[in-house]
């Protein structure tokens, strides 16, 4: 990683004519100023994976790369004002290059990079510009959705399994933005459920048909594509949401849901019926709801005593049936899907329909908060941007909203009686809405 700032930390004397690698350098000092010293032993060892050096400031979109590729890798430190031959030259204006610097990791590179940048000042009056970036948010990208990485002293395009390695990992990006690499979007994508959406959430600009149905470019514009080699592919995002059902199942066999009715109030009570759901996450929220309809009773508002009666009267295995907050149960529902661990490909979602209560079940990551924050509304939701299309009217979904705060209120206020859960353990997060009965 690079060095953190430390305005307390006074680095320890290196001994005279010592040399070493600047991976060495940036892990042991984590030191916020360079002296004229340390910079001199910084490059003595020359290029490598960490560091790049420039004699002046050229090239912005070959500058670009560079950052990148720095960014994506492990972290490292590029220095304006060195030559290839290890000489200090300077620069003529650092001002005006830290300017320029700040200028391309803000506009340039996706998601920006926020560098930490120096400048050291030689007897001779020549002066020297270094920027360091670490690995924190990778990976980063160009405008144009290049991927770069360094290869020892040189930089390179990031291969698809390094890619997909790379957002695998990243605490940033998720896995909604990891690329589906056997994805084709002229094939794989249901046309009616996408352009459905795109006229109409953005009605002014695509409500003529005389502009054509360019799929691929308004997926890129929403961020679910990713651009590989000149090649377009989906995101695992963009493949749930808007993939045809059957392509789903094929690239994405997690993309599942089980949902059972037991006769009793526990899941070892015998199995009154049982469905495995496939596909996007609109067949897999409609065919939920389909799926309880024939066991609950879904409620706006807690009925009386005497509508229930008349209700249970009209048939008598209705009985059987208890009652639910529409908006508890949905909002459960949308939150399984949406905040569920995409990643997790050996336990699947699983929803559990009781006498007395619907209990949902999805692989989560941990949260960086205490579970209880879930109650007070502090979220931080997994897959935004899945998150963000899937809750919108446009998609063609009645769904709820308050999350696990308004799960609390209603279900409880309904039912008389709290739910349970909303706790994460062993990769799982779990919550039983109890129903009226």
């Amino acid at each position: 990683m690079a060095r953190k700032r430390n305005n307390g930390y006074r680095r320890p004397r290196q001994a005279p004519g010592s040399e070493r690698s600047y991976h060495a350098y940036q892990v042991d000092l984590p030191a916020p100023v360079t002296s004229r010293g340390e910079l001199v032993r910084m490059v003595r060892g020359g290029e490598d994976t960490y560091l790049e050096l420039k004699v002046r400031f050229s090239n912005v979109e070959k500058l670009t790369a560079e950052i990148i590729a720095l960014a994506n890798t492990a972290g490292g430190a590029m220095v304006f004002g060195v030559n290839d031959q290890l000489r200090v030259e300077g620069v003529e204006d650092p001002e005006a290059v830290e300017t320029e610097l700040r200028d391309i990791c803000a506009k340039h590179i996706q998601p920006p990079v926020f560098p930490y940048i120096n400048k050291v000042a030689f007897d001779s009056g020549r002066r020297v510009v270094i920027l360091e970036v670490d690995a924190g948010d990778r990976p980063h990208r160009t405008l144009d959705d290049r991927f770069y990485i360094r290869e020892g002293s040189t930089k390179r395009e990031a291969t698809r399994e390094e890619l997909s390695r790379l957002m695998r990992e990243s605490r940033l990006t998720g896995f909604e933005h990891v690329p589906v690499f056997d994805s084709e979007i002229e094939s794989d994508i249901d046309e009616s459920l996408f352009w459905s959406y795109v006229r109409g959430v953005n009605p002014g600009y695509w409500g003529e048909s005389t502009k054509g149905f360019p799929t691929d470019s308004v997926l890129r514009d929403m961020g679910l594509t990713v651009k590989v080699d000149d090649e377009l592919f989906l995101t695992v995002g963009g493949l749930l949401l808007f993939g045809l059902n059957d392509r789903v199942v094929d690239l994405a066999p997690q993309a599942n849901l089980r949902i059972t009715r037991y006769s009793g109030n526990d899941h070892n009570a015998p199995v009154i019926e049982q469905s495995i759901l496939q596909g996007n996450l609109f067949r897999l929220f409609d065919g939920v709801l389909s799926f309880a309809d024939r066991y609950v009773d879904l409620w706006d508002t807690r009925p009386s005593r005497k509508t229930r009666e008349q209700k249970t009267g009209e048939d008598a295995f209705l009985q059987s049936r208890a009652g639910y907050h529409r908006g508890a149960v949905i909002e459960a529902l949308t939150n399984s899907l949406v905040h569920r661990d995409w990643s997790e490909r050996g336990r699947g979602a699983r929803i559990n329909i009781y006498d007395d209560s619907v209990e949902f079940v999805n692989p989560a990551r941990p949260i960086d908060l205490p579970n209880i924050s879930l109650r007070y509304g502090v979220t931080a939701p997994h897959n935004p941007r899945l998150k963000a299309i899937f809750t919108n009217q446009h998609y063609g979904l009645q769904t709820a909203r308050g999350g696990v705060p308004m799960i609390c209120a209603e279900a409880g206020a309904f039912a008389r009686r709290a739910p349970e859960g909303l706790s994460g353990a062993n990769g799982e997060f779990r919550v039983k809405i109890y129903g009226l009965r």
